[in-house]
C-alpha cells in the first residue's frame, strides 16, 4: 500500500485502536471526523497552502542541513526534497531508499481523501 492511499477510516473495526474503532462506529462522530478530513485536504494538503509554508521552513534549515556532517541523505536530496522525487540508493531503510517529495506526496494524498467515497458522502457530494 502506498503512504498516500491510506484509508482514513482504517482503523474503523481494529480492536487494538479501541479509542478510535469505538470513535468512528458512531455515525455522527464518523461524519464529523471526515468533514475534517474533507477541510484538511481541500485546504492544508492544497500545494498554494502548503508550499510557501514548508518552503518558508526548508530555508530555515537549509544551512544547519548543510552542515550537518552525520546526515543520511546528501545535501542535495534536501534541496530537492519538496518538489523532486529523490531516487533510493538501494539499499533498505533510512538514508537508502527513495523518498516521494513533499509537494508530490501532499497532491497524491489529496487528490485521494477528496475522491474517498466515504469522505465525499460525509460533505454531501454523493
Amino acid at each position: 500500500m502506498k503512504g498516500v492511499e491510506i484509508d482514513p477510516l482504517v482503523g474503523l473495526g481494529d480492536t487494538g485502536k479501541p479509542l478510535m474503532s469505538k470513535l468512528l462506529a458512531v455515525p455522527s462522530l464518523r461524519t464529523r471526523y471526515l468533514r475534517h478530513v474533507n477541510d484538511i485536504a481541500s485546504k492544508w494538503l492544497d500545494w498554494g497552502t502548503l508550499g510557501p509554508l514548508a518552503e518558508k521552513y526548508h530555508d530555515l534549515i537549509a544551512d544547519d542541513v548543510r552542515k550537518d556532517t552525520r546526515k543520511l541523505d546528501p545535501t542535495e536530496a534536501f534541496e530537492k526534497s519538496l518538489t523532486e522525487d529523490v531516487e533510493g540508493r538501494g539499499m533498505p531503510g533510512p538514508g537508502g531508499g527513495g523518498t516521494i517529495a513533499l509537494k508530490n506526496f501532499a497532491d497524491q494524498r489529496r487528490a485521494y481523501l477528496l475522491n474517498h467515497p466515504e469522505v465525499k458522502k460525509a460533505v454531501g457530494q454523493l
